[in-house]
Protein backbone atom coordinates (compact mmCIF):
# COMPACT_ATOMS: atom_id res chain seq x y z
CA UNK A 1 0.00 0.00 0.00
CA UNK A 2 1.41 3.23 -1.40
CA UNK A 3 1.08 6.36 1.14
CA UNK A 4 -0.71 8.36 -0.57
CA UNK A 5 -3.19 11.63 -0.57
CA UNK A 6 -6.04 10.55 0.30
CA UNK A 7 -4.49 7.76 3.13
CA UNK A 8 -2.11 10.24 4.66
CA UNK A 9 -5.16 12.97 4.73
CA UNK A 10 -7.67 10.55 6.24
CA UNK A 11 -4.52 9.32 8.81
CA UNK A 12 -4.04 13.19 10.02
CA UNK A 13 -7.65 13.83 10.42
CA UNK A 14 -8.37 10.55 12.30
CA UNK A 15 -5.96 11.84 14.56
CA UNK A 16 -7.87 14.86 15.06
CA UNK A 17 -11.03 13.53 14.69
CA UNK A 18 -10.51 11.36 18.01
CA UNK A 19 -9.00 14.06 19.86
CA UNK A 20 -11.96 16.53 19.28
CA UNK A 21 -14.66 14.16 19.81
CA UNK A 22 -12.73 12.59 22.91
CA UNK A 23 -12.47 16.06 24.26
CA UNK A 24 -16.81 16.45 23.68
CA UNK A 25 -17.25 12.77 25.61
CA UNK A 26 -15.28 14.79 28.42
CA UNK A 27 -18.23 17.11 28.44
CA UNK A 28 -20.65 15.20 28.22
CA UNK A 29 -19.87 14.25 31.85
CA UNK A 30 -20.61 10.26 31.50
CA UNK A 31 -18.59 9.68 35.00
CA UNK A 32 -16.71 6.43 36.67
CA UNK A 33 -17.36 7.01 40.22
CA UNK A 34 -14.68 5.65 42.43
CA UNK A 35 -15.71 2.87 44.73
CA UNK A 36 -13.94 0.56 47.07
CA UNK A 37 -12.74 -1.63 44.25
CA UNK A 38 -11.24 0.76 41.95
CA UNK A 39 -7.65 1.79 40.93
CA UNK A 40 -8.62 5.32 40.65
CA UNK A 41 -9.72 8.05 43.97
CA UNK A 42 -11.63 10.52 42.36
CA UNK A 43 -14.92 10.57 39.66
CA UNK A 44 -14.01 10.58 35.90
CA UNK A 45 -15.36 10.60 32.63
CA UNK A 46 -15.74 7.21 30.57
CA UNK A 47 -16.82 6.66 27.52
CA UNK A 48 -13.71 7.82 25.65
CA UNK A 49 -13.66 5.27 23.15
CA UNK A 50 -16.13 7.44 21.08
CA UNK A 51 -13.18 9.43 19.88
CA UNK A 52 -11.13 6.09 18.93
CA UNK A 53 -14.17 5.15 16.48
CA UNK A 54 -14.60 8.62 15.20
CA UNK A 55 -11.00 8.57 14.00
CA UNK A 56 -11.07 5.09 12.65
CA UNK A 57 -14.06 5.77 10.92
CA UNK A 58 -12.91 9.17 9.42
CA UNK A 59 -9.73 7.25 8.33
CA UNK A 60 -11.57 4.83 6.72
CA UNK A 61 -13.68 6.84 5.25
CA UNK A 62 -11.26 9.15 3.58
CA UNK A 63 -9.29 6.28 2.24
CA UNK A 64 -12.09 4.70 0.80
CA UNK A 65 -11.74 7.36 -2.22
CA UNK A 66 -8.94 5.30 -3.47
CA UNK A 67 -10.96 2.22 -4.82
CA UNK A 68 -7.43 0.02 -4.85
CA UNK A 69 -7.50 -0.11 -1.22
CA UNK A 70 -10.94 -2.72 -1.05
CA UNK A 71 -12.21 -0.02 2.05
CA UNK A 72 -15.56 -0.90 0.37
CA UNK A 73 -15.89 -4.47 -0.12
CA UNK A 74 -18.26 -6.56 1.41
CA UNK A 75 -16.37 -8.16 4.26
CA UNK A 76 -14.60 -4.65 5.19
CA UNK A 77 -17.52 -2.79 5.27
CA UNK A 78 -18.83 -5.80 7.32
CA UNK A 79 -16.27 -6.00 9.73
CA UNK A 80 -16.02 -2.15 10.31
CA UNK A 81 -20.02 -2.35 11.15
CA UNK A 82 -19.25 -5.11 13.45
CA UNK A 83 -16.52 -3.75 15.17
CA UNK A 84 -18.93 0.03 15.82
CA UNK A 85 -21.69 -2.31 17.08
CA UNK A 86 -18.70 -4.00 19.57
CA UNK A 87 -18.15 -0.28 20.74
CA UNK A 88 -22.13 0.81 21.19
CA UNK A 89 -22.33 -2.61 23.19
CA UNK A 90 -19.61 -0.98 25.16
CA UNK A 91 -21.18 2.54 25.48
CA UNK A 92 -24.55 0.77 26.54
CA UNK A 93 -22.36 -1.07 29.49
CA UNK A 94 -20.66 2.29 30.45
CA UNK A 95 -24.39 3.87 30.66
CA UNK A 96 -26.32 0.99 32.10
CA UNK A 97 -24.47 -1.61 32.97
CA UNK A 98 -24.75 -4.72 31.60
CA UNK A 99 -25.17 -8.07 32.97
CA UNK A 100 -21.90 -9.96 32.71
CA UNK A 101 -23.88 -12.74 30.73
CA UNK A 102 -25.63 -10.80 28.44
CA UNK A 103 -22.54 -8.80 27.34
CA UNK A 104 -20.38 -11.90 26.76
CA UNK A 105 -23.30 -13.76 24.71
CA UNK A 106 -23.52 -10.36 22.62
CA UNK A 107 -20.08 -10.44 22.08
CA UNK A 108 -19.60 -13.86 20.63
CA UNK A 109 -22.40 -13.68 18.03
CA UNK A 110 -20.14 -10.30 16.88
CA UNK A 111 -16.73 -12.17 17.09
CA UNK A 112 -18.69 -14.92 15.43
CA UNK A 113 -20.24 -12.53 12.63
CA UNK A 114 -16.35 -11.27 12.12
CA UNK A 115 -15.19 -14.73 11.53
CA UNK A 116 -17.64 -15.32 9.44
CA UNK A 117 -17.07 -12.93 6.88
CA UNK A 118 -13.52 -12.57 7.01
CA UNK A 119 -12.66 -16.47 6.86
CA UNK A 120 -11.85 -18.81 9.91
CA UNK A 121 -8.62 -19.95 10.30
CA UNK A 122 -8.28 -23.64 9.51
CA UNK A 123 -4.68 -23.92 9.43
CA UNK A 124 -1.41 -23.45 11.19
CA UNK A 125 1.92 -24.47 8.97
CA UNK A 126 5.38 -25.58 10.55
CA UNK A 127 8.24 -24.88 8.10
CA UNK A 128 7.60 -28.61 6.59
CA UNK A 129 4.28 -29.33 7.70
CA UNK A 130 0.65 -28.32 8.26
CA UNK A 131 -2.24 -28.96 10.18
CA UNK A 132 -5.54 -28.06 9.16
CA UNK A 133 -8.84 -27.82 10.59
CA UNK A 134 -12.41 -28.78 10.30
CA UNK A 135 -14.43 -25.88 9.17
CA UNK A 136 -16.21 -25.54 12.18
CA UNK A 137 -13.46 -25.95 14.58
CA UNK A 138 -11.82 -23.72 13.25
CA UNK A 139 -14.91 -21.25 13.46
CA UNK A 140 -15.33 -21.77 16.80
CA UNK A 141 -11.20 -21.11 17.93
CA UNK A 142 -11.52 -17.97 15.36
CA UNK A 143 -14.40 -16.53 17.13
CA UNK A 144 -13.32 -17.12 20.31
CA UNK A 145 -9.73 -15.57 19.09
CA UNK A 146 -11.87 -12.11 18.60
CA UNK A 147 -14.15 -12.70 21.55
CA UNK A 148 -10.72 -13.32 24.24
CA UNK A 149 -8.76 -10.49 22.72
CA UNK A 150 -11.75 -8.20 22.68
CA UNK A 151 -11.79 -9.10 26.66
CA UNK A 152 -8.45 -8.45 26.96
CA UNK A 153 -8.11 -5.28 25.87
CA UNK A 154 -11.40 -4.53 28.56
CA UNK A 155 -10.17 -6.32 31.67
CA UNK A 156 -6.34 -5.14 30.95
CA UNK A 157 -7.57 -1.48 30.31
CA UNK A 158 -7.59 -0.34 34.56
CA UNK A 159 -3.98 1.86 34.71
CA UNK A 160 -3.59 5.37 33.04
CA UNK A 161 -2.58 4.65 29.69
CA UNK A 162 -2.13 1.23 29.90
CA UNK A 163 -4.46 -0.07 27.02
CA UNK A 164 -3.97 3.05 24.93
CA UNK A 165 -0.04 2.99 24.73
CA UNK A 166 0.63 -0.69 24.23
CA UNK A 167 -2.01 -1.00 21.70
CA UNK A 168 -0.29 2.31 19.69
CA UNK A 169 2.60 -0.12 20.13
CA UNK A 170 0.80 -3.05 18.81
CA UNK A 171 -0.74 -1.63 15.67
CA UNK A 172 2.21 -0.21 15.05
CA UNK A 173 4.08 -4.20 14.66
CA UNK A 174 0.85 -5.04 13.41
CA UNK A 175 1.57 -2.55 10.36
CA UNK A 176 5.17 -3.46 9.74
CA UNK A 177 3.99 -6.96 9.89
CA UNK A 178 1.13 -6.51 6.97
CA UNK A 179 3.76 -4.19 4.99
CA UNK A 180 6.09 -6.74 4.88
CA UNK A 181 3.69 -8.82 3.77
CA UNK A 182 2.17 -6.47 1.38
CA UNK A 183 -1.05 -6.51 2.58
CA UNK A 184 -3.15 -3.53 2.01
CA UNK A 185 -6.18 -3.77 3.94
CA UNK A 186 -4.56 -4.96 7.13
CA UNK A 187 -2.06 -1.45 6.81
CA UNK A 188 -4.75 0.19 6.49
CA UNK A 189 -6.92 -1.05 9.84
CA UNK A 190 -3.46 -1.32 11.95
CA UNK A 191 -2.93 2.16 10.64
CA UNK A 192 -6.50 3.97 11.00
CA UNK A 193 -6.46 2.37 14.96
CA UNK A 194 -2.97 3.82 16.08
CA UNK A 195 -3.43 7.04 14.67
CA UNK A 196 -7.05 7.44 16.06
CA UNK A 197 -5.05 6.11 19.32
CA UNK A 198 -2.41 9.08 18.79
CA UNK A 199 -5.55 11.32 18.71
CA UNK A 200 -6.63 10.39 22.35
CA UNK A 201 -3.45 9.44 24.04
CA UNK A 202 -2.93 13.23 25.56
CA UNK A 203 -6.06 12.83 27.38
CA UNK A 204 -5.27 9.77 28.79
CA UNK A 205 -1.79 10.08 29.55
CA UNK A 206 0.46 10.29 31.64
CA UNK A 207 -2.70 10.86 34.41
CA UNK A 208 -6.50 10.18 33.04
CA UNK A 209 -8.48 12.77 32.04
CA UNK A 210 -11.21 10.11 30.54
CA UNK A 211 -10.93 6.38 30.68
CA UNK A 212 -11.66 4.49 27.45
CA UNK A 213 -14.62 2.63 29.12
CA UNK A 214 -16.15 -0.62 27.88
CA UNK A 215 -16.68 1.51 24.99
CA UNK A 216 -12.92 1.74 23.56
CA UNK A 217 -11.62 -1.17 25.29
CA UNK A 218 -14.14 -3.60 23.36
CA UNK A 219 -13.76 -1.93 20.40
CA UNK A 220 -10.53 -1.81 20.26
CA UNK A 221 -9.72 -5.57 21.13
CA UNK A 222 -12.43 -6.88 18.45
CA UNK A 223 -10.87 -4.07 15.74
CA UNK A 224 -7.44 -5.70 16.86
CA UNK A 225 -8.67 -9.25 16.04
CA UNK A 226 -10.46 -8.62 13.13
CA UNK A 227 -7.02 -7.21 11.43
CA UNK A 228 -5.27 -10.28 12.62
CA UNK A 229 -7.16 -12.46 10.82
CA UNK A 230 -6.77 -9.65 7.71
CA UNK A 231 -3.37 -9.97 7.92
CA UNK A 232 -3.21 -13.96 8.53
CA UNK A 233 -5.13 -14.90 5.45
CA UNK A 234 -2.86 -12.68 3.01
CA UNK A 235 0.39 -13.01 5.36
CA UNK A 236 3.25 -16.07 5.85
CA UNK A 237 2.81 -19.09 7.49
CA UNK A 238 3.92 -17.88 10.36
CA UNK A 239 1.37 -14.84 10.74
CA UNK A 240 -1.24 -16.79 13.42
CA UNK A 241 1.53 -16.73 15.80
CA UNK A 242 2.78 -13.79 14.93
CA UNK A 243 -0.59 -11.68 15.88
CA UNK A 244 -0.59 -13.95 19.23
CA UNK A 245 2.61 -13.03 20.17
CA UNK A 246 2.30 -9.52 19.90
CA UNK A 247 -0.72 -9.75 22.32
CA UNK A 248 1.33 -11.85 24.75
CA UNK A 249 1.19 -9.43 27.13
CA UNK A 250 -2.13 -8.97 27.44
CA UNK A 251 -3.30 -12.88 26.97
CA UNK A 252 -0.93 -14.22 29.55
CA UNK A 253 -2.46 -11.82 31.85
CA UNK A 254 -6.03 -12.10 31.47
CA UNK A 255 -5.57 -16.11 30.93
CA UNK A 256 -3.38 -17.20 33.67
CA UNK A 257 -5.19 -14.74 36.02
CA UNK A 258 -8.05 -16.69 35.25
CA UNK A 259 -6.81 -20.18 35.51
CA UNK A 260 -5.44 -18.72 39.29
CA UNK A 261 -8.52 -17.93 40.20
CA UNK A 262 -10.07 -20.74 38.50
CA UNK A 263 -7.57 -22.84 40.84
CA UNK A 264 -8.70 -21.01 43.72
CA UNK A 265 -12.11 -21.52 43.38
CA UNK A 266 -13.17 -18.00 42.57
CA UNK A 267 -16.80 -16.94 40.20
CA UNK A 268 -15.02 -16.18 36.88
CA UNK A 269 -17.65 -14.20 35.76
CA UNK A 270 -17.61 -11.61 38.75
CA UNK A 271 -15.73 -7.98 38.18
CA UNK A 272 -12.33 -8.00 40.72
CA UNK A 273 -8.78 -6.73 40.90
CA UNK A 274 -6.70 -9.65 40.58
CA UNK A 275 -4.40 -8.87 36.98
CA UNK A 276 -1.12 -8.85 37.83
CA UNK A 277 -0.69 -5.16 36.97
CA UNK A 278 -3.30 -4.44 39.40
CA UNK A 279 -1.34 -6.10 42.35
CA UNK A 280 1.52 -3.89 41.37
CA UNK A 281 -0.90 -1.01 41.21
CA UNK A 282 -1.74 -2.05 44.84
CA UNK A 283 1.62 -2.67 45.71
CA UNK A 284 2.44 0.63 45.53
CA UNK A 285 3.81 0.79 41.42
CA UNK A 286 2.62 3.87 39.88
CA UNK A 287 0.21 4.14 37.15
CA UNK A 288 2.74 5.64 34.70
CA UNK A 289 5.22 2.55 35.42
CA UNK A 290 2.94 0.02 35.13
CA UNK A 291 2.01 1.80 31.49
CA UNK A 292 5.67 1.53 30.84
CA UNK A 293 6.59 -2.14 31.43
CA UNK A 294 3.50 -3.31 29.67
CA UNK A 295 4.38 -1.18 26.94
CA UNK A 296 8.06 -2.40 26.37
CA UNK A 297 6.34 -5.75 26.68
CA UNK A 298 4.22 -5.37 23.52
CA UNK A 299 7.48 -3.90 22.10
CA UNK A 300 9.67 -6.86 23.12
CA UNK A 301 7.11 -9.28 21.81
CA UNK A 302 6.57 -7.00 18.44
CA UNK A 303 10.01 -7.01 17.78
CA UNK A 304 10.18 -10.75 18.28
CA UNK A 305 7.46 -11.31 15.99
CA UNK A 306 9.02 -9.20 13.13
CA UNK A 307 12.52 -10.91 13.57
CA UNK A 308 11.54 -14.15 13.73
CA UNK A 309 8.52 -13.67 10.55
CA UNK A 310 10.26 -15.49 8.17
CA UNK A 311 9.91 -18.93 9.35
CA UNK A 312 6.77 -20.28 10.68
CA UNK A 313 8.49 -22.67 13.14
CA UNK A 314 10.64 -19.83 14.63
CA UNK A 315 7.90 -17.54 15.08
CA UNK A 316 6.06 -20.65 16.92
CA UNK A 317 9.08 -21.38 19.37
CA UNK A 318 9.25 -17.90 20.30
CA UNK A 319 5.85 -17.44 20.91
CA UNK A 320 6.10 -20.95 23.05
CA UNK A 321 9.46 -19.12 25.07
CA UNK A 322 7.57 -16.23 25.48
CA UNK A 323 4.25 -18.09 27.42
CA UNK A 324 6.82 -20.13 29.71
CA UNK A 325 8.46 -17.01 30.29
CA UNK A 326 5.79 -15.21 30.97
CA UNK A 327 4.00 -18.10 33.13
CA UNK A 328 7.49 -18.29 35.78
CA UNK A 329 6.68 -14.41 36.10
CA UNK A 330 3.09 -14.62 36.93
CA UNK A 331 3.99 -17.44 39.44
CA UNK A 332 6.54 -15.81 41.04
CA UNK A 333 4.90 -12.10 41.28
CA UNK A 334 1.98 -13.50 43.05
CA UNK A 335 3.89 -15.48 45.47
CA UNK A 336 5.82 -12.20 46.09
CA UNK A 337 2.54 -10.16 46.55
CA UNK A 338 1.52 -12.54 49.11
CA UNK A 339 4.36 -13.07 51.00
CA UNK A 340 4.41 -9.49 51.35
CA UNK A 341 0.69 -9.75 52.02
CA UNK A 342 1.39 -12.63 55.13
CA UNK A 343 4.54 -10.58 56.65
CA UNK A 344 2.41 -6.66 56.87
CA UNK A 345 -0.59 -9.02 57.97
CA UNK A 346 -0.13 -11.88 59.65
CA UNK A 347 -4.32 -12.56 59.56
CA UNK A 348 -4.09 -11.83 55.75
CA UNK A 349 -6.51 -13.65 53.61
CA UNK A 350 -6.66 -13.90 50.49
CA UNK A 351 -10.82 -12.84 49.96
CA UNK A 352 -12.37 -12.21 47.13
CA UNK A 353 -10.88 -8.97 45.10
CA UNK A 354 -12.20 -5.63 43.90
CA UNK A 355 -12.58 -5.54 40.56
CA UNK A 356 -10.47 -2.91 37.93
CA UNK A 357 -12.58 0.12 37.18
Amino acid sequence: MSLNFPVILGLVLGAIMAYLVTSLVMKWRVLDHPNDRSMHSISTPKAGGLGIMAGVLVTLSIAALDPTLGVLSPSVIALIALALVTGLLGLYDDLYDLPAKLKFLILAALSLGATYYLAPVQSFALDHTQITLPFWVALGGTALWIFVLSNAANFMDGADGLITSSSIAAAAFMALLAMAAGNSMAILMALAILLALVGFLPLNLPSARIFLGDTGALFIGFWFGATALLYIHNGPPGAVYAVVLIFMPWLSDILLTMAWRLAHRKNLLQAHNDHLYQLSLRRGASHARVTLVMTIQTVLCGALAWLFRASATSELLALAAVAVLAIIIHWWARALFAASQSDANPAYVDSEARPEH
